[in-house]
């Protein structure tokens, strides 16, 4: 395997945020449909507080969560499991990443149109069109509830410690 096929688009980053989008919202396809706490996150993913809530937002603003009406910063999926693919997840990666750099990238991104010939600019957004729908295709086709037949080994804190070291063969998530 070559440094290149750990990225997404060539892209290390998104790459990173993909995988992270998609471990939280596998916790939260192993949990459904019971709410998941900002607690519990918390503890599954060793992540920050503010970053899950920020994470959570940008779920919920994509439609794939919402908020849990009885408990305070608690989410629940926005629909069945078997309907949660890969697709979703990139498109909350890619707003989290978009919103991140949004104001930076404002500026450069004006000047750089300035620059480009219309036939070039033409011709690049045709290619980026078609290779956009090409990866929602692809990634469409990879349901997370994939993740919930393994996750409940992974992300489920029923075991005690002694018995998940003895259990063998570790609990994977798998793309089956």
């Amino acid at each position: 395997m070559n440094a290149a096929d750990e990225y997404l688009l060539g892209d290390s980053a998104l790459y990173g945020r993909l995988c992270l989008v998609t471990e939280l919202l596998g916790h939260f396809v192993a949990s459904a449909p019971r709410a998941v706490s900002l607690e519990q996150l918390e503890k599954l993913s060793g992540r920050p507080a503010r970053e899950l809530i920020r994470l959570c937002n940008i779920f919920c603003r994509e439609q794939v969560l919402q908020p849990h009406a009885g408990q305070p910063q608690s989410w629940t999926l926005a629909c069945e499991t078997s309907q949660l693919t890969l697709e979703d997840a990139f498109r909350c990666a890619m707003s989290e990443q978009a919103s991140r750099a949004r104001s930076a990238k404002q500026k450069s991104a004006a000047e750089q149109q300035d620059a480009v010939r219309p036939e070039i600019g033409m011709l690049v957004m045709q290619a980026t069109m078609g290779i956009n729908q090409s990866v929602f295709q692809h990634l469409r086709q990879f349901s997370l509830d994939r993740l919930k037949v393994t996750a409940a080994g992974m992300f489920s804190s029923r075991r005690s410690s002694d018995d998940a070291l003895r259990a063998w063969p570790p609990a994977r998530l798998s793309f089956s």
